[in-house]
């Protein structure tokens, strides 16, 4: 499968949401990173078809979706940011009920529901009532029904929210594994759940494209621009302020906070190795 974005264009108002955006993905796992208001949920948003366009065009193997219709969405696998959910269903019910919509054949249906309640760790309370679910135990019944049909597009944004750390690698190891056969657009602000397995970044920016690439060549593209400097609690907020500023750490020295930038003061250390995606969104994004 290709997904091909070309020109694409959504306005709300006097607010450009994305500016001729263009894009095309293939197989594998892309990173989507951008800070609150890129433009990365109107992006989900206009390849769901859950809004319409103002301009441009999203091609599947070369056909537009919009023409596709429900032939395309047959092949989407969606799950959203926010967690609008039937609380009087149970997590079997409401997977049961997601899979008849997408026109899964029972039998095959019971099979894909009980392996993908068993991935998400919620099997054993699968008979209880969503209404009662905490919000990480949502998050997992919102990407099991995404996963449902096999989709070969699979659209997540923040599928990790709310999760605990065990459940935050798991999840995200068999994502990794799904990434073979199918696209995989993964919108996060965790940087760490994307840095070790997505193929590709694509960087948003109000709007626009800032870069799309490999990882660990966008995570070499800042190399050079980045240092840390010491120093105590009275000249950190001045830092902050004149850098763009990352994590701050205590040490027997003092203080050891993180910067990015074309120009670092003299005094700041270069950092060398151990530079990752916080430091590219540092550098592209904040």
């Amino acid at each position: 499968m290709k997904i091909e974005i070309k020109n694409l264009k959504k306005t709300y108002g006097s607010v450009t949401a994305l500016d001729n955006l263009s894009v095309t993905f293939e197989n594998g796992i892309y990173g989507i990173l951008g800070p609150n208001g890129a433009g990365k949920s109107t992006m989900i948003n206009l390849i769901t078809d859950n809004i319409s366009r103002d301009g441009g065009q999203i091609l599947c193997d070369g056909n537009d979706i919009l023409e596709m219709g429900a032939e395309f969405r047959r092949l989407i696998g969606y799950m959203p940011q926010q967690q609008n959910m039937y609380n009087n269903y149970s997590a079997i019910g409401f997977l049961k009920y997601i899979s008849s919509i997408k026109g899964i054949p029972s039998r095959k249906a019971a099979a894909e529901i009980e392996n993908l309640l068993h991935i998400v760790n919620l099997w054993d309370a699968r008979y209880r009532k969503l209404g009662g679910f905490s919000g990480g135990m949502k998050q997992r019944v919102l990407l099991a029904q995404a996963l449902l049909g096999d989709p070969e597009l699979l659209i997540l944004d923040e599928p990790t929210a709310g999760l605990d750390p065990n459940e935050r690698i798991k999840i995200r190891n068999y994502i990794a594994e799904l990434s073979g056969k199918r696209i995989i657009l993964f919108a996060t602000h965790v940087v760490s759940d994307i840095e070790c397995i997505a193929d590709k970044i694509v960087m948003l920016k109000k709007g626009k494209l800032v870069d799309v690439g490999f990882t660990q060549d966008i995570i070499e593209s800042v190399e050079g621009k980045v240092g840390q400097i010491r120093c105590n609690y009275s000249e950190l907020s001045y830092l902050q302020q004149k850098y763009k500023a990352g994590n701050v750490k205590r040490t027997g020295e003092g203080l050891m906070l993180r910067i990015v930038g074309d120009e670092l003061p003299p005094e700041a250390e270069r950092v060398n190795t151990d530079i990752g995606l916080e430091d590219v969104y540092l550098y592209y994004l904040a």
